[in-house]
Parts: C-alpha cells; structure tokens; sequence
C-alpha cells in the first residue's frame, strides 16, 4: 500500500465492522456459443446482479473463433465502482447456497489469487433460472471481485458476510 492510502472499510448494512480489505470492483465474462440465444445469456448475467444495478453495468461483446473455427461471442460486463462491486458481492454471495459458501471459505487458494481476485464459476443454466451455483463444467459465467488487503483478511470478511453462520 503507497504512503497516505488506507482501506475503505466494508461493513454489514447495520453492521460497524470494519475489515483490512477492500472490495473495488467485479467483472463478469462468458462465453457465447452460436446456437446461444444472446438475450439469455445477457439475463442469466443480470440476475446475477442487484436489479437496481442492472441498467449500470458496462457491456462489451467481442467476436471470437473456437478451437474448430466456430463463432463464439464473449460477453464481458463490469461494474468499477468499489460502492457498486459491493453491492454485487452481497447479492451474489446471497444467492449461493451454503455447501458453496463453504467450500469458497475453506479452499480458498482455489477461488482467490495472488492478486486478490476471488474467482467463482457460476452455472449459466442456473443463472437464467435466478440461482448462483457453482461449477466446474465449461457453461459457466465467470464472476471475478477485485479486493485490496490480505488474504487472510478476505477469509474474515466472507465469514462476516454469512447470515447463516458459515
């Protein structure tokens, strides 16, 4: 951290805790294959954002080839706004259920880099359905939090961001 930088603190709504880490922004990418509807797959992407948010978001699609010559589309949204990206990061963590929390919490040399960038590969079927799962397979929407701190510091924060006690 450069001299006369500090972390903005991430708390609860109604919640004074403060973390060492900072939330500053999130990205989304996903692959879109030629027999993809592009309208569902743009809203298997919004439902994995707050609705208020969904108008803000900054789209860019690119036209790509496969590995057989195949057109694909990749789809790549963000949000920069640390304020925004925090919004994001409670809704999506909301919506995962619990056996992911914990395994995001417990490996998370798996999900975070050295950079600080949690990973997690969402199932794009249960995306459209409303629902963040995550996923292994290659059908996914890739959701990528940028953080500032230490990692062990992030642990912290997503076990403060469990209502259910993870």
């Amino acid at each position: 951290m450069g001299e006369g930088q500090t972390y903005r603190p991430i708390s609860r709504i109604g919640h004074s805790m403060s973390w060492q880490v900072r939330l500053t922004s999130v990205e989304y990418a996903v692959l879109i294959h030629a027999t993809e509807d592009l309208s569902k797959v743009i809203k298997a992407v919004e439902n994995l954002m707050p609705p208020k948010l969904r108008e803000r978001k900054n789209v860019e699609i690119e036209e790509a080839y496969g590995h057989y010559e195949n057109p694909i589309r990749i789809l790549k949204a963000s949000f920069r706004n640390p304020e925004y990206a925090s919004q994001v990061f409670a809704w999506v963590w909301r919506l995962l259920p619990n056996e992911d929390k914990v395994s995001i919490i417990r490996d998370l040399d798996l999900y975070v880099n050295d950079k600080l960038k949690l990973y997690m590969r969402l199932d794009k079927q249960d995306a459209f359905s409303g629902l963040a799962r995550l996923s292994f397979s290659d059908d996914v929407i890739k959701v990528i939090f940028n953080f500032k701190g230490s990692k062990e510091a992030l642990r912290d924060f997503l076990l403060s961001h469990d209502p259910e006690g993870v």
